[in-house]
């Protein structure tokens, strides 16, 4: 006999049903990993508060001399740098929100595929160019420091 809702007449043994518990061990680990995200979350957030009020300066050098640095609040409007080279040209739109690269000579143009460059860290690097357009704080501005490295 054909049955209308599409099963087989066949008849299947009926499966136990499926009785899970969690352990103590398995809520413990759960547990950890919860709080553990939690504290990311949380730190992330005291994070981007603490420096949220710190001055954004855009740092742009190229073969490891600065070639601009300056205080990204204290433009009027927006301006395009232009980077001029034996290597290539580049252009780098800078407004008082953001930075970032709007044309490059180089062939693979990962530089401008970075986006929009607005926290301090936020950077974007041309190999071919030897340019490097980075995001920094007040306090890690200033060319006056020095680098101090030992190789052995």
């Amino acid at each position: 006999m054909h049955r209308k809702d599409g099963q087989s007449n066949t008849s299947a043994k009926a499966l136990p049903p499926r009785n899970f518990r969690f352990a103590s061990g398995d809520i413990f680990i759960i547990g950890v990993i919860v709080l553990f995200c939690a504290i990311l979350i949380g730190g992330m957030f005291i994070h981007r508060k603490v420096h949220s009020g710190d001055a954004r300066y855009v740092r742009i050098t190229q073969d490891g001399e600065v070639l601009l640095e300056m205080d990204l609040a204290k433009l009027d409007g927006p301006m395009v740098y232009h980077i001029s080279s034996e290597r290539g040209e580049m252009d780098i739109y800078l407004s008082p929100e953001k930075a970032y690269v709007m044309d490059s000579s180089c062939a693979d143009k990962i530089c401008m595929h970075q986006g929009d460059l607005t926290s301090p860290g936020d950077g974007a690097v041309c190999l071919p160019n030897r340019v490097v357009v980075q995001i920094v704080s007040g306090k890690d501005s200033g060319s006056d420091k020095e680098v101090e490295v030992i190789a052995r």
